[in-house]
């Protein structure tokens, strides 16, 4: 599969996707309207993508970082989101907003994209809220194990600026508990 490309911007088409040459090969990606409007044509870009396969298909998704890509995967593994639908989701709103209105359980600002009804935003909402957490300072999401140290020292009552503070230079590699303590000495 087909994970990162680094080309020359050949074309924009404004319906969101890109014609990116790389070593003599031009790739059709499709990006969300955000990443689209910082591409210039002619220039070189370097994108995270998401390899999309299906019967009858097979498309690129692509992504200026690596957290567009972690959230645009962890839609599509929502009941009733496809791959078009969770562009769309990101094109309508910027990343953080569309991870606060998760958060926050705002189905109606979900629900504006379109081809999102109340009734899925709701079921997105269900299935993500809690598990999209992002690091405050760089805006990227946690990995499971910070997650859920995380999640435990907030169940401790400490406050989520103290927490993310504390998890900075935390390396969960270190075993849970053992992280776990080292996150209290931090705060």
């Amino acid at each position: 599969m087909i994970g990162w490309l680094t080309g020359k911007v050949r074309e924009i088409d404004p319906s969101g996707s890109i014609l990116l040459e790389t070593q003599g090969v031009g790739y059709d990606v499709a990006l969300s309207i955000q990443s689209l409007c910082t591409l210039k044509q002619g220039e070189p870009a370097s994108l995270y993508i998401h390899t999309y396969v299906k019967e009858d298909q097979l498309a690129l998704f692509g992504f200026l970082s690596a957290k567009e890509r972690a959230l645009f995967r962890k839609l599509n593994t929502v009941s009733g989101i496809g791959a078009r639908t969770a562009l769309n989701m990101m094109s309508g709103m910027p990343l953080t907003e569309l991870l606060q209105a998760i958060e926050n359980a705002d189905d109606a600002a979900i629900a504006r994209t379109p081809g999102i009804g109340k009734k899925t935003a709701q079921r997105l909402i269900l299935e993500l809220k809690g598990k999209l957490t992002m690091d405050a300072d760089s805006g990227t999401p946690l990995s499971n194990e910070l997650n859920d140290l995380r999640s435990a020292l907030l169940n401790l009552g400490y406050k989520p600026a103290q927490v993310d503070k504390s998890l900075k230079d935390i390396d969960i590699s270190i075993g849970f508990d053992a992280a776990f303590r080292a996150a209290l000495k931090a705060i």
